[in-house]
């Protein structure tokens, strides 16, 4: 099985909570807690303040997949963080063909340190070198799925999966899919 779907798999097993707060609340009151000498409450709310900024952040990329991309509808978005890293998943149907697409990176965009190594140089190994716009991608059908990988240049990858549409389909997605501005948002 593929290690990238292996580690996108324990992500969403982890069903790790998020904070339900607006940034402006755990972020305001940083400065009052250093000034009065609270430095473990002022880092405490720091990263509280972080958290809700990242989930700002995410909920924005999420917004990127669109509902409907090259007469394929959006049926579900999920999103979700642990260990520091991001996955944002949206499942795509056309008739009774699905493309699921996953975005993993850094919660705060960017690069993924150790992480996104491993994804890169797996994601590069073997497949189908393609372009997808100005991005490169890998091509591979492995145990009937076919799946285009894309890395990011802000780091992190964008992953076109499916175990019942044929490659070329599943290219042409990609290929339709807004990358570059999912890209963009993430720098």
């Amino acid at each position: 099985m593929n290690k990238y779907c292996l580690f996108v798999a324990a992500m969403c097993c982890l069903g790790v909570a998020q904070a339900q707060e607006d940034p402006k609340d755990s972020c305001d009151g940083i400065v009052d807690l250093y000034a009065d000498g609270d430095l473990d409450g002022a880092l405490e709310e720091a990263r509280w303040c972080v958290e809700a900024l990242e989930q700002v952040k995410q909920a924005k990329e999420g917004d990127l997949f669109a509902a409907d991309i090259a007469g394929w509808k959006r049926q579900s978005i999920e999103q979700n963080k642990a260990l520091g890293v991001a996955l944002t998943e949206a499942t795509y149907t056309k008739g009774d063909k699905t493309i699921t697409v996953s975005l993993m990176g850094g919660a705060g965009g960017g690069d993924m340190g150790f992480l996104g190594g491993l994804a890169q140089m797996g994601m590069m190994s073997g497949g189908n070198k393609i372009r997808v716009g100005k991005h490169t991608g890998v091509a591979t059908s492995e145990g009937g799925t076919s799946t285009v990988t894309v890395s990011l240049d802000t780091g992190g990858t964008l992953s076109f999966a499916s175990s019942n549409t044929e490659m070329n389909a599943v290219v042409d997605f990609a290929k339709a899919f807004p990358v570059a501005e999912i890209d963009k948002s993430r720098g």
